[in-house]
């Protein structure tokens, strides 16, 4: 599945260790919207069957 820019944002932010709320400031969206993204990223890059 392919991230979209936002999503590839925020995951290469968390990757670097930034806390959700330094995220969410960085990007103009709010703290719930970061959390909401980084659902989708799990979902789309976690672990597959098995």
């Amino acid at each position: 599945m392919v991230l979209t820019e936002l999503e590839l944002r925020v995951a290469e932010l968390a990757a670097a260790g930034t806390p959700a709320p330094a995220i969410a400031e960085a990007l103009g969206v709010s703290a719930n919207a970061v959390a909401v993204h980084l659902t989708a990223i799990y979902r789309k890059l976690g672990p597959g069957p098995g």
